[in-house]
């Protein structure tokens, strides 16, 4: 079933619509929950969680693209329940590929500085100026956060491959932001 169908769906409050977000999205998103709260259950919950968000805020909203939104909102559940169940404790993988990204992107003054939705632009203009494949890997360890043997896995890459190109995809966007003014050298 097609995005526009599925949104349909949602605005007529069909149930049908959830069967068809899970038949959709479940498999990444369930990909997504595990990456980042590294727990199955806790997983399970996030991605229902997921999906009732998804139902309570279609309508008012029609995302456009749907793929986007059903990610986003399914990253951010997680990214809020592994906050939940670490309360202040380094918890794993997913913390060591936020490590990584620690040097290309300005830390806590962030917020007094600028605001988090003008360096997502920053860094979407800088992915944009990226190849396709650069673009991927940034996108699966960082967004997704997929692990490097799965990302090597998935282009057929060693992992010490993988390892060097995401270093000098960081290098070239702290230069990036560096040159925008979002951060010092």
């Amino acid at each position: 079933m097609d995005d526009p169908t599925i949104v349909g769906l949602l605005w007529q409050r069909a149930e049908s619509a959830l069967e068809a977000l899970s038949k959709r999205f479940g498999k990444r998103l369930m990909g997504i929950a595990v990456n980042i709260l590294g727990v199955r259950q806790d997983a399970e919950e996030s991605v229902n969680d997921t999906y009732l968000a998804v139902w309570n805020t279609v309508p008012p909203k029609k995302p456009d693209p749907l793929a986007g939104y059903v990610y986003a909102t399914g990253r951010n559940i997680s990214l809020d329940r592994l906050k939940y169940n670490t309360a202040g404790k380094r918890y794993g993988k997913y913390d060591l590929s936020l490590d990584e990204l620690e040097k290309a992107i300005p830390g806590p003054a962030l917020e007094e500085t600028v605001e988090a939705r003008e360096l997502g632009l920053a860094i979407n203009r800088f992915l944009a100026a990226q190849n396709e494949d650069n673009r991927a890997l940034f996108l699966r360890r960082y967004w997704f956060g997929d692990s490097i043997q799965e990302i090597a896995d998935d282009f057929d890459l060693r992992e010490n491959t993988v390892c060097v190109r995401l270093g000098r995809i960081r290098m070239r966007l702290r230069e990036h932001l560096i040159k925008e003014g979002y951060m010092d050298e």
